[in-house]
């Protein structure tokens, strides 16, 4: 959604939708912040303090002898003793309150209800009730019979939640529904257990949305999505029944929300069936009957592309061995020679995370090939891979691939828009509202008045006019003609087949922003930069940058503080000694200290401690105000920082990197690191004042000691600080793989259990846990290694002491009262030294979080200023729309040119159609336009009614112009947020928009309207319906520029001909420029530019270049002909 974020230019919204959920963060942590500073400080630290004063004061009132050295300073080390306990005790019982509450939350999860195995490997009894025709019961046939399936239970009770407020909201809502966030949270975790649809594609939306079914998150949904369908039948496929023969092709047509991709997914395994639905799937590599387990018996190509983080052949073979003959052959089928052929590593080259330097038809046909490949499947279940690439490429695809040679002896079924394939196939299901309405052969279905036309005859009527506009000679009588003109699609990073599609890939991600360019990454094929890690100490800047976060102020008065309550602890030691041999020598010169003298000495230790506990508090409270405004500060510019980066950062960045800023670095420096410097601080100035104290009282002779005890303590702790600080870098570096292993298994779950890879893609991510933990278990066994040493150094500190006292008892050297204080401070320094260590190289290791977090603050590339006060145009503007490209050029990073010299103009209100082979430059071009990429330094100039756009902020650019994507993205928020995230709308202009692109029953359906929860990725509408929102937000932006970026590639006939209709209607007086998808869209432009590897080749009328002899538009149209010459004959 990132493209989409900086198409619009959402990054203020977005920034302060992260900012309200923070700072919900930020008030637990500032409560968690105070508590812990008065509690924590004022009960539990200065106990050690406080309980000799009272054992005092009880002694003093209770015994009649004097209080001697002895006793005092007995007494105080075996409180000293306990001041570790005590400080440890809350840090336990917080980690045991933490710890029940995950286990609460993974309890929750564990007991939710699995996922009952419906699809038997077996053929159907003779009581199913399956209507017999050919082939049934045979190996790779496929039965149900009157079967029902929902994505949840419609009688299943409300699950187990995170949030305890859910019961709340389901009773205001009017819905038993739980939280939609808390349940996927949980269902995503498991491969095997559940089923989680994710983002996988699903263009008729699984009957979701208005259209009578629910998201499927892999467990029982919540209020907020499964909520929005109370009204409606909760059930989404109902009463299919069908036998499909072994090795047939079968087609599965139907408008959107038909339930054409939730019938594959049934077919999977992925639904709830319904008054024990069954599906029956015989097959002969399994030893007994049992529900089916996923192995390469099926095959699933899901409508969007699912790519992983792998090499190109990775991707093909998923983990299955290697065959040349059947590789080459997949590959030849799927039209991927070519692309092969100009990788830098051939198909050892790395494709990025999520697929970003392919095409949409690339990953299409790689996700196809995956589908192929294996020889041992015998079902392929085809989620319409039509819609992705060009109609001549589609018809190879059809030919090669999915009714040819390299599917041959598979059962087929394949969904599909495309009607002019069904003659083609040997059974034909006719899908609406969730039901097989029809089935049969293509002219069975045609005999019985089936009119297939019904969802395109719209679009045909219009392309008949179009094309009468552009040429002549285009005869009205072929309808598969005007169908396949229809179908014509020229995608995203377009897909011209062989070369052509080559070319993308060559161009470095050209059209999807991403650089391959390094010459490293050429030899290696690598995408992905490997994370930066420092290495080294930490610089000392870095710690002035935290202290400068939180404020210089409160980190200078917390030394001060620091200083003074620890001298008020010495001061307190050396008093109590003066009292003990005050009371000594007044006991033996029989003239016992009064009460009034005793009670002096006693006030007088009482204020030095008290002293000390107030510092105590006192460095707790500015502590606490010091974390938090550094958390705040930090996370303001990490955040900051990461919308303000280009698109390319994104490219090569991988998510779950980023996330780990977010996440486990954040989480570090709010809770972690600030107890490390409090406890490193007091550490410290503990160390310094015992050693200080114990020099005092031993008359200096402990410093002869000293000098060689220091030297091993810097020797043992130089060592360990540089050991504790790599491994606490490697240890944040491991964590990243997690996230990202994770969230690419999250996207893909329903593709990862169709092929059977659960236990290798969970051992994927357990690889990466099993990373994670022997790098933090290392850093344990430091601690341990450390703590020996170090206990053994403070054995021979009491030595020495006791050494001297020994030696210069007789000549009465040492006061009593001074060997007792120095021995009761070698006693607490041997556990000072020990943790002072381990606290100061923990600082150092939990700085290392504050340093990945500055490096994505300070160091990552940032795009254009946003605002420029004084050139930013005011008032409206663009007026009239008039777009004025002059000598243009641009690359991506460092690849080469992808648009080469760029000079035109396109005149307010005109509409310009944009073609162009793969790599042509297309996307480039309205990347230039959205200053998404810049232009090369002095490479020419883009100026929109007057204003050269160069000079103005990117936001006052992108909120005066408009995008409709290929890709519809929703976010996770209200529905009114989606269309309007600044709120600066009206619910009536809200209402008016939605009805024109026909959604407005749609959303006054759901239970809150407007409000309504749109689940992540919009997984809750369709494939349509996403795509008519994104519409929506254009039409209420309402610009005098909007561009279309194949807006209609995934959608069909009838919804693309009312979605051509409304952009006509609504947009009469705006400029639009068309990415064409189907060349028929643009037929009735004013001009179309035709892109030749980033130059203009052509730009005139479409009539014009329809008869220009030997020009590419028209070759363009004659390629499509032949397609469509192909399928009559």
């Amino acid at each position: 959604g990132v493209r989409i974020i900086k198409f619009y230019a959402w990054e203020k919204p977005f920034g302060k939708e992260v900012g309200k959920v923070r700072e919900k963060e930020l008030q637990a942590l500032t409560k968690l912040a105070y508590t812990s500073a008065v509690g924590f400080s004022l009960i539990l630290l200065s106990a050690p303090i406080i309980q000799p004063i009272l054992v005092f004061l009880t002694y003093i009132n209770i015994q009649d002898d004097p209080l001697t050295a002895s006793t005092a300073f007995t007494t105080v080390a075996l409180f000293n003793i306990m001041r570790f306990p005590f400080a440890f005790l809350p840090m336990g019982m917080l980690q045991f309150i933490q710890s029940r509450i995950s286990l609460r939350r993974l309890g929750k999860y564990l007991r939710l209800p699995e996922l009952e195995p419906y699809v038997l490997p077996e053929s159907p009894p003779d009581n199913a009730n399956v209507s017999s025709s050919k082939g049934e019961g045979e190996i790779g046939s496929i039965s149900m019979s009157n079967c029902s399936f929902a994505w949840v239970h419609p009688e299943r009770a409300v699950t187990p939640l995170e949030d305890r407020n859910a019961k709340k909201k389901e009773e205001k809502r009017g819905s038993n529904g739980g939280d939609m966030n808390a349940s996927r949270r949980g269902s995503r975790l498991s491969l095997s257990r559940r089923s989680s649809r994710r983002s996988q594609g699903d263009e008729d939306g699984a009957g979701r949305g208005s259209l009578g079914g629910t998201t499927h998150s892999g467990v029982s949904l919540g209020s907020d999505i499964e909520g929005s369908q109370r009204g409606a039948d909760p059930v989404t496929l109902k009463d299919i029944s069908l036998n499909i023969a072994p090795g047939s092709l079968v087609a599965v047509v139907g408008t959107v929300g038909s339930g054409k991709s939730s019938l594959l997914s049934a077919i999977l395994g992925e639904m709830e069936p319904l008054d024990e639905a069954r599906v029956y799937l015989p097959r002969d590599d399994l030893g007994e009957k049992v529900a089916v387990e996923r192995t390469n018996f099926v095959s699933y190509c899901s409508q969007t592309p699912w790519v992983v983080n792998d090499t190109l052949r990775g991707n093909i073979l998923f983990g299955r061995p290697f065959h040349q003959a059947r590789y080459d052959q997949v590959v030849k089928a799927c039209a991927l020679v070519d692309d092969l052929s100009v990788l830098p590593a051939g198909d050892a080259t790395e494709i990025g995370e999520k697929g970003i330097n392919l095409s949409g038809g690339q990953k299409a046909r790689v996700s196809l090939a995956r589908a192929l490949y294996s020889s041992d499947a015998r079902v392929l279940l085809l989620d319409d891979p039509l819609s992705a690439v060009d109609a001549h490429v589609g018809e190879h695809l059809f030919k090669e691939a999915i009714s040819g040679q390299a599917s041959k002896g598979m059962t087929t079924i394949l969904v599909t828009h495309h009607v002019h394939v069904l003659p083609r196939c040997d059974k034909v299901l006719v899908m609406e509202g969730g039901r097989i309405q029809h089935q049969g052969t293509y002219q069975e279905l045609i005999d019985r008045g089936v009119d297939f036309a019904g969802a395109v005859d719209v679009t045909k009527k219009e392309e008949d006019d179009k094309e009468e506009k552009g040429d002549k000679e285009e005869k009205k009588d072929g309808a598969k003609t005007e169908e396949m003109k229809a179908e014509k699609s020229e995608k995203k990073d377009g897909e011209d087949g062989g070369k052509g599609s080559a070319e993308s890939l060559k161009r470095k991600g050209e059209e999807g922003g991403a650089d391959k360019g390094d010459g490293n990454k050429k030899a290696s094929g690598a995408l992905v930069k490997k994370e930066e890690r420092e290495e080294g100490a930490v610089v000392g800047s870095l710690y002035l940058h935290y202290a400068r976060a939180g404020g210089l102020l409160s980190f200078i008065s917390l030394v001060f503080i620091q200083g003074l309550g620890r001298g008020a602890e010495i001061m307190a030691s050396f008093w109590l000694s003066l009292w003990a041999e005050r009371a000594v020598s007044a006991s033996m010169r029989d003239d016992p200290m009064g009460d009034d003298e005793t009670t002096w000495h006693l006030n007088i230790y009482a204020a030095f401690g008290m002293l000390s506990v107030a510092c105590l508090t006192g460095r707790s409270v500015v502590m606490a105000v010091h974390r938090l405004h550094a958390s705040r500060k930090l996370h303001e510019n990490l955040v900051s920082s990461v919308l303000r980066a280009p698109v390319a950062f994104f490219d090569v960045t991988p998510t779950g990197r980023i996330l780990g800023r977010f996440a486990a670095d954040m989480d570090k420096i709010d809770l972690d690191l600030t107890q490390s410097i409090g406890q490193g601080f007091s550490t410290i100035f503990s160390v310094l004042g015992a050693l200080g104290a114990i020099v005092a009282a031993t008359k200096g002779t402990f410093l002869i000691p000293l000098a060689p005890i220091s030297y091993v303590y810097y020797v043992i702790q130089k060592w360990f600080r540089r050991t504790s600080t790599e491994l606490q870098r490697v240890t944040a570096i491991a964590i990243s793989p997690i996230f990202a292993d994770f969230s690419q298994v999250l996207s893909g779950t329903s593709t990862i259990r169709a092929y059977g890879g659960q236990d290798r893609f969970f051992k994927k991510c357990q690889s990466s846990f099993d990373s994670f933990n022997a790098s933090y278990n290392l850093q344990q066994m430091c601690n341990f290694w450390l703590g020996l040493r170090l206990d053994i150094l403070g054995g021979c500190i009491g030595g020495f002491i006791g050494a001297i006292a020994v030696a210069t008892s007789s000549a009465n050297f040492i006061p009593a009262g001074w060997l007792g204080l120095a021995l009761s401070y070698a006693i607490e320094v041997t556990g000072y030294l020990k943790h002072g260590v381990r606290m100061i190289a923990q600082v150092e290791a939990d700085m290392n979080s504050v340093e990945r977090v500055l490096f994505y603050s300070d160091n990552i590339d940032s795009e254009a200023p946003d605002v420029i006060p004084g050139k930013d145009p005011v008032g409206e503007w663009p007026s009239k729309g008039k777009v004025e490209i002059k000598h243009a050029s641009m690359r991506y990073r460092d690849g080469p040119l992808v648009l080469k010299d760029i000079t035109l103009t396109v005149k307010g209100g005109e509409k310009i159609g944009v073609v162009g082979r793969t790599g042509s430059g297309k996307s480039s071009l309205m990347n230039l336009l959205f200053r998404i990429t810049e232009p090369e330094p002095d490479g020419g100039k883009v100026i929109i009614d007057g204003v050269d756009t160069s000079q103005i902020g990117t936001e006052a650019l992108r909120l005066n112009l408009s995008i409709i994507p290929q890709d519809p993205v929703m976010f996770s928020n209200s529905v009114r947020y989606n269309l309007d995230p600044f709120g600066s709308s009206t619910d009536e202009q809200l209402w008016d928009v939605l009805r024109k692109v026909q959604l407005a029953e749609v959303i006054a359906a759901l239970p809150q309207g407007l409000e309504d929860q749109v689940a992540e990725g919009g997984e809750n509408f369709s494939q349509g319906q996403r795509q008519l929102l994104c519409i929506a937000r254009s039409l209420l932006r309402n610009p005098k520029i909007l561009v279309m970026d194949e807006a209609t590639a995934s959608i069909d006939n009838a919804t693309d001909a009312m979605i051509q209709s409304m952009i006509r209607e609504n947009f009469s007086d705006a400029t639009v420029l068309t990415i064409a998808h189907r060349l028929g869209t643009i037929m009735d432009s004013d001009r179309v530019l035709v892109l030749d590897d980033g130059r203009i080749a052509e730009f005139d009328s479409p009539k014009a270049l329809l008869e220009m002899e030997g020009g590419i538009f028209r070759a363009m149209v004659e390629k499509s002909r032949e397609a469509h010459g192909t399928e009559e004959d």
